[in-house]
C-alpha cells in the first residue's frame, strides 16, 4: 500500500493542478519555503497554475508510517529540477488522510537544505 502514496507524491510534484484537484483534502495545509509560506487548500490550488512545474522529482530517505488504516505519513528527501533552474533540495513530509473514502492528502511540509 506505501508505494501507491509514493506515486501520489510524485504526481503531486510533477504533474500540477489535476494530480492536487484529485488528491488535496480541502482542509489540507502546506508549508512551503518564503515567499509561498503557509497556505490552505484554497491557496494551493489557486497557487498551482501560475507556479513553474517541476521537470523531474526524486524521492531518496523514503520512510513512511500507517496508522490504523486511516492515515499514511511520508518523509523523504526531495532534489527537484525545474528547465533552467538549479536543484532543489528539501527535507520534506506529507501526511494522507481517508475522506469520503478516498486518500487525500491533508498536510505537506517543505525544508529547504543548504
Amino acid at each position: 500500500m506505501a508505494e501507491d502514496f509514493w506515486k501520489f507524491e510524485q504526481s503531486l510534484w510533477v504533474e500540477g493542478t489535476p494530480a492536487y484537484e484529485k488528491l488535496l483534502h480541502p482542509n489540507c495545509i502546506m508549508v512551503f519555503p518564503a515567499p509561498a509560506g503557509i497556505m490552505g487548500a484554497e491557496a494551493v490550488l489557486n497557487g498551482i497554475d501560475g507556479a513553474p512545474r517541476w521537470l523531474s522529482v526524486k524521492l531518496d530517505e523514503q520512510s513512511s508510517l500507517e496508522a490504523n488504516g486511516e492515515t499514511v505519513i511520508l518523509a523523504y528527501r526531495a532534489e527537484g529540477r525545474r528547465q533552467g533552474s538549479p536543484a532543489y533540495w528539501a527535507f520534506c513530509s506529507s501526511t494522507y488522510v481517508r475522506h469520503a473514502g478516498e486518500w487525500r492528502i491533508i498536510q505537506h511540509q517543505q525544508t529547504p537544505i543548504a
